[in-house]
């Protein structure tokens, strides 16, 4: 029997199918070039889970970009990472924060020693205020040049037998100078010169000398000041250069 089928009929049958097959792949070249249509949540890669962020997803970049915009894993937790930026350096650990400083402990203080106290004074004996004592002879030091006079008589009191030594003895030196020169007459440009001074002397006794007046009062100014820092007991000589 022949068959009655239409051949434009067949023909047109074939057309659809084939145009179904071209409709089928050209979806899947767009899905697979431009991504799912919008508004269509893209399936995560079964490999996201394997990271813990998206910045790492990114380093590895081998996972699915659903979108297209060239970020891997969005889902994921950050620290992120665009399209093409380095991996994350590794963070540092945290470091405990540096002690502050202590304060060296103080030194223990070392107590000033106290000078030796100064000597007691004797009430009229004329020492300065603050005077002291020292267990070494002073020399007090006066010009030859300008006393000659006064320089030869001290010298010939020594040789006659007076210390060259002296004590200082403030006390009572004004009324043992009185008495020993009460028997001395004076004499004009002249003055009555002692050894030992009356303030270097326990008694009235002393050799004395007619001397010229502006070099014994010059001598006896000149002792006076380098002398008025001891109290009475310092030990003294005189020193001439």
């Amino acid at each position: 029997m022949a068959n009655s089928a239409d051949p434009g009929t067949f023909g047109a049958v074939s057309r659809v199918r084939l145009f179904r097959l071209l409709l089928a792949a050209l979806a899947a070249l767009a899905l697979a070039v431009g991504g799912l249509p919008h508004g269509t949540e893209p399936a995560q890669a079964a490999t996201c889970a394997q990271f813990a962020t998206q910045a790492a997803a990114q380093a590895a970049a081998n996972t699915r970009d659903g979108d297209g915009d060239g970020i891997y894993c969005e889902s994921l937790p950050c620290p992120c990472a665009g399209p093409a930026a380095p991996a994350p350096a590794p963070s540092e650990p945290a470091q405990p924060p540096a002690p502050a400083p202590q304060p060296a402990p103080a030194s223990p203080t070392t107590p000033t020693p106290t000078p030796d106290p100064t000597p007691t004074v004797v009430p009229g004996s004329a020492d300065p205020a603050g005077c002291t004592v020292v267990g070494r002879v002073v020399d007090v030091g006066l010009s030859r040049t300008k006393y000659p006079a006064v320089r030869k008589h001290w010298e010939r009191a020594i040789r006659k037998g007076y210390p060259r030594v002296l004590t200082i003895n403030r006390a009572g030196a004004s009324g043992r100078r009185s008495r020993l020169l009460s028997a001395y007459a004076t004499a004009p440009g002249r003055d009555r010169d002692e050894y030992p001074m009356a303030m270097a002397r326990t008694t009235v006794r002393a050799d004395v000398a007619l001397v010229d007046s502006s070099q014994n009062r010059g001598a006896g100014a000149v002792q006076g000041i380098k002398l008025r820092r001891y109290c009475s007991g310092q030990r003294f000589r005189i020193v001439w250069y």
